[in-house]
């Protein structure tokens, strides 16, 4: 299989004029970034495709997957679903009581503070769960499967050294924040 650049560099003027104005700037990193991104794109693209086929949205998807890994019981708090989320309790309000309405989730009462609450996934949510899954890893494997084993390794290992990078960056954008 022939190696398709989403960007010529060697005959796009616009990058040339980048990397004379910008020595510095290595042509692989930017086609790296690029071809994750196009990657990635294309990723979501069929993640959601499949998804909508089942009634769902990633995000809600999300908000599935992230309560059935909750061992014994499959519940978190509203506060911690923005958290490893990344949207705001508002946001995430309304994001339950949507997925609420469609019996997915159930608001229960935190056996551990009587003034919480918990949103816990229901025997509907299991369920479409279950019917989700086997196509959707299926799918996401099937797009992998031009890569051997040893290349999935690396790809890994590859991908977690960059998230460990960005990682480190958002860690050093924080601290130089509360030291202002």
């Amino acid at each position: 299989m022939e190696h398709t650049s989403i960007l010529d560099i060697k005959s796009d003027p616009v990058y040339q004029e980048l990397l004379t104005n910008y020595p510095e700037v290595s042509p692989e990193a930017v086609e790296t970034i690029l071809q994750f991104h196009k990657v990635s794109s294309l990723i979501n693209m069929r993640r959601e495709a499949t998804l909508s086929e089942f009634g769902l949205t990633p995000g809600r998807f999300q908000l599935l997957m992230l309560l059935k890994r909750q061992e014994p019981v499959h519940a978190l708090s509203p506060s911690e679903l923005a958290k490893r989320t990344g949207v705001t309790r508002g946001t995430m309000t309304q994001f339950i009581d949507a997925i609420e309405k469609d019996g997915f989730v159930k608001r229960v009462e935190d056996p551990k503070d009587r003034r919480g609450m918990l949103v816990e996934l229901t025997q509907v949510g299991e369920d479409k769960l279950k019917q989700v899954l086997p196509i959707h890893i299926s799918r996401m494997e099937h797009y992998t499967r031009v890569l051997n084993s040893d290349e999935r390794k690396m790809m890994i290992h590859i991908m977690t050294k960059m998230v460990s990078t960005f990682d480190a960056a958002a860690q050093d954008e924080l601290t130089i924040k509360h030291q202002a």
